[in-house]
């Protein structure tokens, strides 16, 4: 994907000329001289608060609740924060840090919707498999340096996660609701992104026709992470609930507005598997 077209409204800013290979539809620097995309940057808090919130509500399960799951919630609020970075800045480096850590917690989430079914002996193959996938991009990024690279896997692994959560569905007594629910945000991300990349200059000359607030809801890039923050939300939920439920913790989904969380209000104090033997591995 190229960059947006440079735009008569652009400014100087705070973090000097873009080092970035894309630079996004919203103009650099309108709202804030210290911040290159304002709208693009604050909606990183869908990507930040969200995984933060869920860890917390953890603290009552601790028992209960693997360490990949954490791992998927920090990881996430890695990628708001690298993300963040990179939308303030619009500067190379940043930019690695939010693109990297998407293919990383990606990774993990193909870890936690594989890994719900007790299967140990297939735990080891997969995550050595994921660390080498993780490895491999990371290195031939960092050497081509192409934004298409990364999009082309970065969806890659999504829509193996997509299969898998069909699948589960498909084969299993689990939310469909949430399933749905996850998909529907993901599809809807990656179109708004599509969109907001191939209709550049006509989105800018709607907003610019458009009063605020309604102007910025033309940020496409904003909607995009409003939505796989929500998406992989659920994805977590959805492969937790999975996972839960294998482990009899008669799981629950519970909802605060819009916002899907799980009660286990069967937990025990221990980590045990169907057939009574304490389940240790991650």
């Amino acid at each position: 994907m190229a960059p947006a077209p440079p735009s008569s409204k652009d400014l100087e800013g705070f973090w000097g000329e873009p080092t970035s290979t894309l630079d996004w539809c919203e103009e650099n620097y309108v709202v804030s001289y210290y911040i290159a995309e304002f709208w693009n940057t604050v909606s990183n808090l869908a990507l930040i608060l969200p995984p933060l919130i869920t860890i917390a509500s953890f603290t009552k399960y601790q028992q209960q609740i693997e360490t990949r799951y954490y791992v998927a919630c920090i990881l996430m609020t890695i990628v708001g924060i690298g993300s963040w970075c990179f939308h303030m800045t619009l500067l190379f480096e940043m930019q690695m840090l939010d693109e990297l850590p998407m293919i990383y917690a990606a990774c993990v989430l193909i870890y936690c919707i594989f890994q719900t079914d007790g299967k140990e002996s297939h735990s080891l193959a997969l995550a050595v498999s994921l660390i080498l996938c993780a490895v491999t991009v990371t290195l031939v990024y960092l050497t081509i340096q192409d934004p298409m690279f990364h999009e082309v896997c970065y969806g890659s692994l999504v829509l193996l996660i997509i299969g898998r959560c069909i699948y589960c569905i498909r084969t299993m007594e689990h939310s469909r609701y949430l399933c749905m629910y996850g998909m529907a945000s993901i599809i809807g991300a990656f179109i708004i992104w599509n969109i907001d990349n191939i209709c550049c200059t006509q989105l800018r000359s709607w907003r610019d026709s458009l009063p605020f607030p309604l102007s910025v809801l033309t940020q496409g890039h904003m909607w995009w992470h409003i939505l796989i923050g929500m998406a992989t939300h659920v994805h977590i939920i959805f492969s937790l609930h999975i996972r839960s439920s294998y482990l009899k913790y008669s799981p629950k989904i519970k909802h605060v507005a819009s916002f899907p969380y799980l009660s286990l209000a069967g937990a025990g104090t221990e980590k045990t598997s169907m057939d009574g033997n304490k389940n240790h591995y991650l």
